[in-house]
């Protein structure tokens, strides 16, 4: 788990624009905040037309009659996708998620971004997503978003010291209104900041991008993803919820440890073909498309499949469900280190999903969505550890209103108490294996 403990490229973003003005200056950039707008309408629109672009794709390649009925399809569509996504990474310098964190993935290496690859960006990122790579699309928004902001401040010449702010604005354009949450990625920028100060001079550029995303989607008649998840309301909250929470919390835990050990594992299998780029994406093709042959509910990013294993939990079994949630993280495991470029949020989704309905079938009395929460809260937290963003994603998803929530904060308070003692002795047990034998 200790992998992804780097601290974020936003950080060093942050760091760099705060310390480059005075205090005075860079406080009030005035009339920055004017192109602050513009970037957000220009991001949120087109981020808007890269998802109606996605789901319309995705209907006609995957969703039509032919193909559902035809499992010998899967290889068909998937390997030429996989294919198309190692040339761009290979030929035309497309980003990927091999070498950065979990938050990486949400929004792109912002120390580097180079408006020149949009093209190749929009291109692997749909490619990513048709192969059937068990990866989410929030990774290619945060991407598409923030080089959409560097190709505005290039054109409109932007000093450097205050393109951060555009950045942020356009990425919290683009989350903002797929989420249907005005403040969603304002909290996530405060919370990866490395100080308070830092995070306080990009959030009037947050805030105000967010609102217009927020707005844009709203405006619009868009969906999001608000309370996606469809499940049945809880009826009544009982005290021992609140306990029920902490246990859940260690799931979820367990499960951010399982996709830690997956992408330790797929770096170390992947990392042998660094040199043939073509091919790993081949070979990721050919692991997606055996999978998809036999339990294709298992692939894609997971936002429509969960639907299907909600609907039919029965069905599938305890044993199957589990069996399936740890899959779905192996197989997100291969996408982030085979090349491709996409998020983690909705596979890690499924597989908690998977978990809770598990627990449900043997424990009936307890509510889906509590169950849910406290395992989706845990993990998620456990790989990005943004409390408090958790807590709004969480929160959104299920749509379950203050008792929901405050159900969730004890999730996340829970993994954030048992994380420290557990790192400390993962730390002591690598330095005991690393320390050379007594003679």
């Amino acid at each position: 788990m200790h992998a992804y403990d780097e601290r974020d490229t936003l950080h060093r973003m942050s760091e760099r624009s705060a310390d480059a003005l005075p205090p005075t200056e860079a406080a009030y950039p005035w009339g920055l905040y004017l192109h602050v707008i513009v970037v957000s309408l220009v991001g949120g629109l087109l981020v808007l037309g890269w998802f109606v672009l996605y789901e319309v794709l995705n209907r006609l390649i995957w969703e039509n009659g032919f193909v559902t009925g035809h499992a010998w399809m899967f290889p068909v569509i998937c390997l030429p996708f996989s294919l198309l996504v190692g040339l761009l990474v290979r030929y035309a310098k497309a980003p990927s998620n091999l070498d950065g964190s979990m938050l990486d993935s949400l929004t792109g290496d912002v120390m580097a971004l180079r408006w020149k690859d949009l093209p190749a960006t929009v291109a692997t990122s749909l490619a990513s997503l048709f192969s059937g790579a068990v990866l989410g699309p929030e990774g290619a928004i945060g991407n598409i978003a923030s080089k959409i902001a560097a190709l505005y401040c290039d054109l409109l010449r932007i000093p450097a010291d205050r393109r951060p702010k555009l950045v942020f604005a356009s990425v919290s354009s683009g989350y903002n209104g797929l989420l249907e949450n005005p403040i969603f990625a304002a909290v996530l920028g405060t919370e990866v900041a490395a100080t308070r100060q830092q995070g306080l001079s990009t959030l009037p550029a947050s805030l105000i991008g967010g609102a217009v995303g927020y707005g844009i989607f709203l405006v619009l008649g868009e969906v999001g993803f608000l309370g996606f998840l469809d499940l049945p309301a809880v009826q009544s909250y009982v005290w021992w919820y609140a306990l029920l929470m902490v246990p859940l919390a260690l799931a979820g835990l367990v499960l951010a440890l399982l996709t830690a050990v997956f992408m330790r594992v797929a770096a170390g299998f992947f990392g042998r073909f660094k040199e043939h780029v073509v091919l790993r994406a081949v070979i990721a093709g050919v692991i997606f498309s055996a999978v998809g042959l036999f339990t294709p509910v298992m692939m894609f990013a997971g936002e429509t499949q969960v639907q299907t294993i909600i609907k039919d939990a029965a069905g599938y079994g305890i044993a199957l469900l589990l069996v399936m949630a740890v899959g779905k993280l192996a197989l997100l495991a291969v996408g982030f280190k085979s090349g491709f470029l996409g998020g983690p949020t909705f596979p890690l989704i499924f597989a908690s999903t998977a978990v809770a309905l598990a627990l449900n079938q043997a424990f009936p009395g307890v509510p889906l969505a509590i169950l849910v929460a406290g395992i989706m809260a845990g993990a998620v937290y456990a790989l990005f550890r943004t409390p408090l963003m958790v807590v709004l994603l969480t929160g959104f998803m299920l749509d379950e209103g203050a008792t929901m929530m405050a159900l969730i904060v004890l999730a996340i308070a829970t993994v954030m108490i048992v994380t420290p003692p557990l790192q400390q002795r993962i730390a002591a047990r690598q330095a005991t294996r690393a320390a050379p034998p007594q003679a």
